[in-house]
């Protein structure tokens, strides 16, 4: 009878460390759609470490997920609007293509939830930058280039955020895990 109670209480165990990881990893996926996705997994992360007492990941895999995250939204931030910068945009279409990126998630959000927040902020990005960019010089081709360039530096700027919660989620895993 002891052996049921000790199978029960592994697969109790090992049942709820399934759907934590489950919660990490989907966490991950809704930065893909521009919500604070890691910020949400270091949050389940300390909150499955408080639930045991601070013993399972500690508090050094914890900082070192909090620092990358930090990493993170400073590159995407960086990417966003520095990189559409140095590939000529001026201030309008920088400004544009946040502005649009902004707009364009929120917007792709209510019209396809999910997908359409990623897509909606890849071309807000594209057509706030080249709608700034076309009402300050009045050329179409130059404001296209600089649509293009927000695109892809929202697109860059979003893959390394992702990578780096991910990074950060493995980590709190392995130690978790005790590896």
């Amino acid at each position: 009878m002891e052996a049921i109670g000790d199978f029960a209480g592994d697969l109790g165990y090992w049942t709820g460390i399934s759907v934590w990881i489950l919660f990490l990893l989907v966490a991950n996926f809704v930065i893909l759609v521009s919500l604070p996705g890691g910020w949400i997994a270091l949050g389940l992360a300390v909150v499955f470490d408080a639930i045991t007492g601070f013993s399972a990941v500690g508090w050094i895999p914890l900082a070192i997920f909090a620092g990358l995250l930090v990493v993170g939204e400073v590159i995407e931030s960086a990417l966003g609007l520095v990189y559409v910068a140095k590939k000529g945009a001026t201030r309008w279409g920088v400004i544009g293509g946040f502005a649009g990126g902004l707009f364009g998630a929120i917007a792709g959000s209510g019209a396809v939830p999910v997908i359409g927040t990623l897509l909606g902020g890849l071309v807000g990005a594209f057509g706030g930058a080249v709608l700034g960019e076309y009402l300050r010089d009045q050329q179409l081709e130059p404001s296209l280039r600089i649509g293009v360039h927000a695109t892809v530096g929202k697109l860059l700027a979003t893959t390394v955020k992702f990578g780096l919660s991910v990074a950060g989620t493995v980590l709190v895993i392995r130690a978790a895990l005790g590896g």
